[in-house]
Order: C-alpha cells, then structure tokens, then sequence
C-alpha cells in the first residue's frame, strides 16, 4: 500500500513539473490521416519525417525541384467547411515555425526571401452564390531581405500582410477584381487578416469563413527548394482552432532536461525522507 502511495506522489510531482497553461497540443503523425497532401508537377514532395525535427522527432518535409510546375502543400480542414473554424474577422492568431534548407540561389533576390508559404483558404458569398479564395501568407511581401537558412524560425503572421488568389478567376488587385494573371506594373494587393475581413477590403464583414489552412512550396518557383514546416496555430477569438504538431509515429526515449531531472531529483529527495520520517513515527 506504501510502496504505491508512493508512486502516485512521484506521478504527482512529474505533472506539477510540466509546464501549465498552454492550450492543448494535437499530435499529426504519418499514419493519423488529419492533413492531405496536394502535390503536382514532376517533383512535388511533402512527407512527415525524422530528418530536422522540431518539438519532438520529427517535422513536414518538403521539397520543390525547381520545376515551374512543382506544387508541395499540405492541408488541414475544417469538419464542416460551410462553417469552417470562424470568421476571417474573428482570426486572432496565425502561426508556424519554418526553416529553410541552404541557398541554391545567390542571384535572385525574390528567391533568396521566400520562406515556406501558409495558405488560408476562405469560402465568402454564402449561402447562394458561394466564391471560394485563397489568402496567401509569403515572406517576400513582407521582408524582402534573404532568408535565415539551416535553423528553425518561429513566425507570428497575424498581423503581416497576405496576397489573395480567388479560384477560377486570378489574383486579387487594389480594385478587388481578380485578373487571370499577374500583369507587370499592376501589384497584387497586399492586407492583413485583419485588413482583409474589416468590410472595405475585398469581403463583406461577416462573410468570410476560414475553413482550412496550408502549408508548402510552390507553384512557380524557378529553383530548387527543400522546407521543413512545424507547430501549425490557428485562433479565433482568443482560442486555438489549431494547434498541430508534426511527429513521427515512434516516439523515442526522450531524456529529460537538467533543470527537470533536477527538479524530479529534489521532490524525490523530499518524498524519500517523509518516508523515513513516517517509518520512525511507526517504529520501523
């Protein structure tokens, strides 16, 4: 009876140890069928892998050859897609962390910026003529300097700007028409989640559902590329829709931090001696 008390107390103290407060981490690994890969071209590649893991052992890998046509996106929606998450408008946190594999360009500034691009495809116009769009989140229209390479990066785009591409018609310009292509001397328009769902910008308030997101490569990128995306957060109104992690299937023997081991030595210590102190009280 002792011996399994005491085990609870030690069960006890390894939860108290862990960190508290942070909204509940879903874990996505290759078997879980949670997100789909849409991969095109000749060379498109996305896989959940060990080869640079992130928050545990492993990460979404992908890889682009430099095909023009070489498409690498991973997606994840929503249950009920006339619903989706929530309102564009009530979006309140978008996140991943990214790392970009070295250079294979030093001469194209465009290319040296990009970063693995996140998707958020919103369904507006319901529920009679429904129009479907895509607000597309990528570093160059928003830092234009070249990436980091070979280290993990954490990006809080919420409040950075997104390009829009409507499906079955184009990119989305200042005007809010959407041309078929992009037209030289003619920007796309730029705008924040915020800016783009505040009813002047393109969608009607209260008309724009979030009902999945992605995470990739391509299309259109004239050089080789190999990203590593992880820890995917999507919130509305304070609370994580998403909140996904990429892991493999086998979860390896994890050694536990000094400060923890420390921590868990010290309530040990503590637990070892009320035991001592609970056997002279009864004369054992």
């Amino acid at each position: 009876m002792g011996r399994r008390r005491h085990a609870s107390l030690i069960i006890a103290l390894c939860i108290a140890i862990a960190p508290s407060g942070a909204a509940a981490q879903r874990i996505v690994t290759p078997s879980s069928g949670i997100w789909s890969a849409d991969t095109r071209g000749s060379a498109g590649t996305v896989a959940i892998t060990g080869a640079v893991p992130r928050s545990g052992n492993g990460s979404l890998q992908l890889g682009v050859t430099g095909n023009l046509n070489d498409w690498a996106f991973f997606n994840l929606f929503a249950p009920n897609q006339t619903t989706g998450w929530g309102q564009l408008e009530d979006l309140t946190h978008v996140q991943f962390d990214w790392l970009r594999s070295a250079h294979t360009t030093t001469s194209d500034p465009v290319w040296e910026a990009q970063s693995p691009v996140l998707r958020l495809y919103i369904r507006s116009g319901l529920p009679t003529n429904p129009e479907y769009s895509e607000l597309v989140w990528e570093r160059w229209y928003n830092l234009t300097s070249p990436t980091p390479t070979g280290a993990w990066q954490t990006e809080d785009m919420t409040n950075q700007v997104f390009w829009r591409f409507v499906q079955g018609s184009g990119y989305t310009i200042s005007d809010c028409t959407s041309p078929p292509g992009i037209t030289p001397g003619i920007p796309i328009k730029t705008a924040s989640p915020g800016a783009w769902s505040n009813g002047a910008n393109c969608y009607l308030a209260g008309d724009a559902v979030v009902y999945g997101v992605g995470v990739g490569l391509g299309s259109s990128w004239p050089h080789a590329y190999e990203g590593f995306i992880d820890n995917v957060q999507l919130g509305f109104n304070g609370q994580l829709a998403v909140n996904d992690n990429f892991e493999l299937d086998s979860t390896p023997n994890v050694t536990p931090e000094p400060a923890t081991l420390a921590l868990l030595a010290t309530g040990l210590a503590g637990l070892g001696g009320a035991a001592a102190r609970r056997r002279r009280r009864q004369g054992t």
